[in-house]
């Protein structure tokens, strides 16, 4: 599987490739890696604390990478994953946590490079909102993805920051993503033998015999092994269903409580 590095300079060809794949391969592993957190929420926060926390991170600090993995229904792929790599990140001024900076930078991200040349989200919002997420339909996946749809709200909205609640911030979660999104870390609570679902990526890859080959905590990778680790979830305990979907990991309540909502303002045909 290849891992193709995303930039200014190829940006328009690359996501022109992905547009026309998505027709075949509907269903989209996602991942984000970004400049870390400037408040830890904890454990068993509140959902209004959770929720502050995560706007208050996101609308802060920096996306650094997408990573986009495409799969059909039966688990096939076209033998490539893309990471799109951000200018947005200054290392020299920006809010960033340290330790995740030196993790990234040890997983092999240059963020100087990405400075000098990456895309610039607010620049490209448009271009990305039309080639990954209008008129395509299909399922999106992800792990542990509250950060990950928050970085994302905010890069479509153009750099806007996050709904002031988490009832806004679901309702317009759904809107993104058709109320198709799958959060792989969530839905193991639920599959026999996989510890409830308290580990790792990685680990609940390797529980499940999952093998890809790259680098973790770098966006493409993990992207794709989120994506196979979602098939073989799906091969053997048919998790793709309206039961899981748009319920993120540690949010559970808060989606019990919002599908109602939901059900009633956003999906209409689509149902729940």
């Amino acid at each position: 599987m290849e891992i193709i590095n995303v930039w200014e300079a190829n940006l328009l060809e690359q996501m022109e490739s992905i547009a026309v794949l998505r027709h075949s391969f509907p269903i989209v592993a996602i991942d984000t890696e970004f400049s870390g957190f400037l408040r830890f929420t904890p454990r068993r926060a509140a959902e209004a604390c959770r929720y502050r926390d995560l706007k208050y991170n996101v609308d802060n600090l920096c996306i650094i990478q997408l990573g986009i993995a495409l799969f059909d229904d039966a688990g096939n792929h076209p033998g490539m994953a893309w990471q799109i790599n951000f200018s947005d990140f200054d290392p020299d001024v920006d809010p960033c946590s340290p330790a995740s900076i030196d993790l990234l930078k040890n997983s092999g991200i240059d963020v100087q490079r990405n400075r000098r040349e990456g895309i610039s989200s607010v620049r490209y919002a448009a271009l990305l909102r039309e080639k990954l997420f209008d008129h395509h339909g299909g399922a999106f996946v992800t792990f542990h993805g509250s950060y990950d749809v928050g970085y994302l709200m905010r890069l479509l909205a153009g750099g806007r920051p996050l709904p002031e609640t988490s009832g806004e911030f679901i309702m317009a979660a759904s809107g993104i993503f058709n109320g198709r999104l799958y959060d792989v870390k969530y839905m193991a609570r639920f599959c026999p033998g996989l510890l409830g679902g308290e580990v790792g990526l990685m680990k609940l890859a390797s529980m499940l015999n999952v093998e890809a080959v790259g680098v973790a905590h770098q966006a493409g990778f993990d992207s794709l092994v989120t994506g196979l680790t979602f098939q073989e979830m799906h091969k053997r305990w048919a998790v793709m269903d309206g039961r899981n979907s748009m319920i993120l990991y540690a949010w559970r309540m808060f989606a019990v409580k919002s599908r109602a909502l939901l059900r009633s303002v956003l999906f209409g045909a689509h149902g729940l």
